[in-house]
């Protein structure tokens, strides 16, 4: 066996005769020569992994490709400028998930520039992910790509610096083009890379070729999933028929259920091409019924499937396992803490695991340490887990869903105010968790994590244990899902909690969830159906004795029964929930007791009473350092003040109320606070403050389902454009308002907004429909026992007889509206009755009473804050006779 100088060629075969005279054979590893007679020379040889051979004609381009306008764009600009220039042309490192096109991108783009590169225009591909073969070895790539550039085999170095040398030198001084097709490392690229700055070189991989990037000062290009319309072009493109409008429906959800995949999008196509008859919603049909719509996906040899199976031998096993798992998560993104769950292993090895599957182009990672998987290579994942135990995959699930129990509870307790009762189920310490230690950090987490949460409690494993856990997964989200919503989804879920508490016979967690649930559907306005959880509640807590329950819930009932006009009931639930607090001695009960009174009593009309129980439960709430508390109550006497007090005080009483609740992320909060600064700002004259803090509360009530707090807004937003003579758009506001009303069924709100749209009719010179409005508005008012909406009425009923010219009665109705507003001690009501009582007295020439009483309520104005209703009494003053 001879060891000396000489290297086989692509054209050697296995065994052969040598060349006549050539005595000096060189065996590289793998090969083995034996000598017999004379100069027959006979050798065994492993060839190197095919590579396919370059040239200088670039592949074909790809008749069909379509879109990556954008990408496109960068890449030709930058490298036309830097060619024309004969400036360095940078390298491009162009990665992405199995199948989004990168050897069709960089093909066509080296069609477009293979002008600027007339020096020859080279194509390998290196097969990181090729069936059958391994990756191709530097030194056998080198090889090829010396041999296309016409260099004599016997002249190609055997070792691969030296053939690097080689290459490069070959290079030096020309422009050319060099396609590094399907790479598999830094390492194998490396020595493949003209030493010249004027060659343009596309790598493409399945890896994000970071080293490269950072030492090459590469740029690196990632290629997406193609945007819905450029999918639905490649896919009528390749499939070769004209695609009809009534088809697009069908079209789009081809291209969902392909994820917008090029490849998937080009094989699904090719069947249509092939089947023109077929309509385009059978192969929707054909994929949805499918157990696997991956399986679907072929045209002859070639599948979606087989593509993503290239990437999935390449890993070690434990990554096989670990990629496996994180298809069985429900949710739409992952973290380390969570795959860790999933795994069975630490999140420092899980967050490693992600970092491979991520440069594998596995999974994206749209932002830092959050990770998700296309929806195909997710269904891929799937496919292979299949193969696995079923009580190994439900093993996963279940310490899945125990992760997020954890987690959920260790937030919520940053986020759950002291009166509220403690989690179902305890703490299990801190182990495999992340560090919520503030609450900024557990809003962040929930945020983060709130869709996760929502799919895991719609994930129900087979076992007992994952089944019960959904009601302390819902309780744990509860503190949460109040301040930020949805609410719609939250009413769901534990609508949920509280039929699963029911099943497994556990009432107290079942009373739990029906008194959570009837907070928010009294967050979201459906009144009736808040009153029959809460009361299902109280019942249950009466059952199993538990005094702390029964005064919560009885605290919460008080709420929605003032509500419903219920206010005897509201007051005996408020009166005996504080009596149970007192005794039990649970101050923040007790807190909140006095602020749910004050907000009863507000409805009432006893506005003095009303702030006064709302400071004492402010003060509470200060002192117990509940900051949640305190901007609840501290938004309930700013309002209250804005009735009693004046606009001022009021307005800065909710900027506090609403730093507060920001702070807290309080979106409920928020919303309420604005909608109380747009309506101050509104009577103090400034429509632009009000307008612009009125359409920021609008905005979060509707993106919370918060029903009646939009009713409100929209009724507040209505009576700033009327002030400031936008009549049109506020007739619109009052219209979806009173639906609103009327869909929660709150009379009181029904009534304003009547009012409202009588004036609107009024200053419309509709006198007659603005009469039958009114009297509807105050008759509502009277069933509802608002005293101060009945002043407004019959203050509005005198604006409009004295626009008849009726002056007389227009006084009588005055009158009337100053009593009433008398007894509800509202300056502001006060003031618009003296106001046009007023002008009544200077209509029947009674100067004297006219000024007095104008005077009056000139001063009761600017003491409240209402200074453009003091400067037009002033000019109205300057008017009269002396």
């Amino acid at each position: 066996m001879v060891g000396v100088g000489w290297t086989p060629t692509a054209d050697d075969k296995p065994t052969g005769t040598a060349p006549q005279g050539e005595r000096q054979l060189h065996a590289r590893d793998g090969e083995s020569i034996f000598q017999s007679a004379g100069n027959q020379i006979f050798y065994h040889h492993q060839p190197p992994p095919a590579v396919a051979t370059p040239s200088n004609i670039l592949p074909r381009d790809t008749a069909a490709f379509t879109g990556r306008d954008r990408e496109l764009k960068a890449l030709l600009d930058t490298v036309t400028q830097r060619a024309e220039t004969q400036t360095i042309v940078p390298l491009y490192a162009i990665d992405g998930m199995p199948g989004v096109g990168k050897t069709a991108f960089a093909i066509h783009a080296g069609h477009m520039l293979q002008d600027h590169f007339p020096d020859g225009q080279f194509h390998i591909d290196l097969h990181a992910h090729s069936p059958g073969q391994r990756p191709a070895d530097p030194a056998d790539a080198l090889f090829q790509l010396i041999s296309a550039d016409g260099v004599p085999t016997a002249e190609i170095p055997r070792e691969l610096d030296d053939r690097a040398v080689l290459w490069r030198r070959r290079m030096a001084h020309r422009r050319a083009l060099v396609i590094l097709d399907n790479a598999e490392s830094r390492k194998q690229v490396q020595p493949l890379l003209p030493g010249t700055a004027h060659c343009l070189v596309l790598i493409t991989s399945r890896s994000r070729l970071t080293g490269l990037v950072a030492t090459q000062a590469a740029v690196n290009l990632t290629l997406e999933t193609l945007p819905p319309e450029d999918a639905t072009a490649l896919f009528a493109a390749v499939a070769g028929r004209q695609l009809e409008p009534v088809e697009a429906g069908a079209v789009d959800d081809l291209m969902r259920v392909c994820g917008y995949l090029p490849l998937a999008i080009c094989l699904l196509a090719t069947r249509l091409r092939l089947e023109p008859r077929w309509p385009v919603d059978h192969l929707v049909d054909e994929l949805t019924e499918a157990k696997h719509a991956l399986s679907r996906m072929r045209a002859e040899d070639v599948t979606v499937e087989a593509a993503f199976g290239l990437s999935y031998r390449r890993l070690s096993t434990a990554h096989r396992r670990f990629f496996r798992r994180l298809g069985l998560h429900p949710g739409p993104d992952v973290d380390r803490y969570a795959a860790a769950a999933l795994d069975g292993s630490s999140p420092r090895q899980a967050g490693r695991f992600l970092e491979t599957l991520y440069h594998q182009h596995l999974l994206d990672q749209p932002r830092l340490g959050r990770y998700r998987m296309h929806d195909l290579i997710r269904e891929y994942s799937i496919m292979r887990a299949e193969g696995d135990s079923p009580r190994e995959r439900e093993n996963a699930v279940v310490r899945l869903l125990d992760y997020y129990r954890r987690a959920a509870e260790s937030a919520g307790r940053h986020l759950s105010r002291p009166s509220v009762r403690p989690f179902s189920s305890p703490g299990d310490g801190e182990e495999g968790l992340p560090p919520i230690r503030t609450r900024r950090q557990a809003m962040s987490w929930m945020k983060a994590e709130q869709a996760n949460l929502f799919a895991c409690a719609g994930t129900q494993p087979a076992r007992r244990r994952g089944a019960s856990a959904l009601p302390a997964l819902a309780a744990a989200m509860a503190p949460y899902l109040r301040l930020a919503g949805p609410w719609d989804l939250a009413i769901a879920l534990h609508e949920r909690a509280a039929g699963t508490a029911e099943a497994g016979g556990d009432k107290r967690s079942m009373a739990d969830a029906l008194r959570e649930l009837g907070l928010l559907r009294r967050h979201a306005g459906q009144y009736p159906a808040a009153a029959s959880a809460l009361q299902r509640a109280f019942e249950l807590y009466d059952e199993i004795g538990d005094e702390l329950g029964v005064a919560d819930a009885q605290t919460e009932l008080g709420g929605v029964r003032w509500r419903l006009g219920s206010h005897a009931e509201a007051a005996a639930e408020l009166r005996a929930a504080l009596a149970t607090y007192r005794k039990l001695g649970v101050r923040h009960g007790q807190a909140r007791a006095l602020h749910e009174m004050g907000t009863a009593l507000w409805a009432v009309g006893a506005y003095e009473e009303a702030l006064d129980a709302s400071e004492q439960a402010l003060c509470a709430f200060e002192e117990l350092s509940d900051h949640q508390g305190a901007a609840e109550a501290l938004h309930q006497v700013g309002g209250l003040q804005q009735l009693t007090v004046g606009y001022p005080p009021a307005i800065d009483a909710q900027r506090r109320a609403l730093a507060l609740y920001r702070e807290l992320g309080d979106r409920l909060g928020e919303a309420k606070a604005l909608a109380f600064l747009g309506a101050a700002h509104s009577h103090t004259g400034d429509y632009d403050a009000s307008r612009k803090a009125l359409d920021l509360a609008l905005a979060i009530q509707r993106d919370l389902g918060d029903g009646e707090g939009e009713a409100h807004t929209l009724n507040y937003l209505a009576a700033t454009h009327i002030r400031s003579g936008r009549h049109k758009v506020a007739r619109r506001l009052l219209t979806d308002a009173l639906a609103l009303y009327r869909k929660i069924g709150y009379r009181s709100g029904q009534a304003d907004v009547l009012n409202q749209l009588g004036v609107l009719e009024r200053l419309a010179s509709d006198h007659g429909a603005a009469a039958e409005t009114h009297e509807q508005a105050l008759a509502l008012f009277q069933q509802a026992s608002d005293e101060l909406g009945q002043s407004e009425a019959h203050s509005n009923i005198g604006d409009l007889l004295l626009t008849l010219g009726r002056p007389e009665e227009a006084l009588g109705r005055y009158g009337q509206a100053l009593d009433l507003a008398t007894r509800a001690k509202n300056p502001n009501a006060e003031a618009n009755a003296l106001n046009g009582a007023g002008r009544c007295h200077l209509h029947l020439n009674n100067s004297e009473k006219g000024i007095e009483l104008l005077r009056q309520a000139q001063n009761l104005y600017r003491r409240i804050g209402v200074a453009h209703a003091a400067d037009a009494i002033t000019e109205l003053l300057n008017e009269c006779p002396r």
